[in-house]
């Protein structure tokens, strides 16, 4: 297995111990009965919200190229995280319904994505005299002799 592959897993293993404990939580704060019709609430809130998205996107018919488009699948994530089990999900997905929150990750994603600008020239002009060529150690080539 390389190393992404274990980064998922581990992931993924630590958001499930990290729901499971959520759950405990509430189910200890609320009991069971609360806590199943809580988790049915944010699972039918999520459903509600796909279909609303869906109505929306069909209604615009075209794209906008002014961030709608990340907004509306920051929008379509907080919905899924809503749909699947548990409530550190949910907590999530109702954190990703706030735009401030959404505006934020977008900024954030934003400039992890912009190139960033080099600290020095890109280009280095040299005269002959002023470089050399290295063998794969890192010394000098002799220049050789003309026959």
């Amino acid at each position: 297995m390389n190393d992404k592959t274990r980064f998922i897993g581990l992931a993924l293993g630590l958001w499930l111990a990290f729901e499971i404990v959520a759950f405990a939580l509430v189910l200890r704060a609320v009991g069971m009965l609360a806590a199943i019709a809580l988790g049915l609430a944010t699972t039918a809130l999520g459903l509600a919200d796909v279909k609303r998205l869906l109505s929306v996107w069909r209604a615009r018919g075209k794209l906008r190229a002014d961030g709608a488009m990340a907004d509306g699948a920051l929008q379509a994530l907080a919905s899924l995280l809503l749909i699947l089990p548990g409530f550190a999900s949910d907590v999530a997905g109702l954190a990703l319904k706030s735009p401030s929150v959404r505006s934020a990750v977008l900024s954030r994603l934003r400039q992890r994505g912009a190139p960033r600008a080099a600290s020095g020239p890109q280009t280095i002009d040299l005269e002959p005299h002023e470089w050399k060529h290295l063998t794969a150690s890192g010394r000098a080539k002799r220049k050789r002799r003309a026959p």
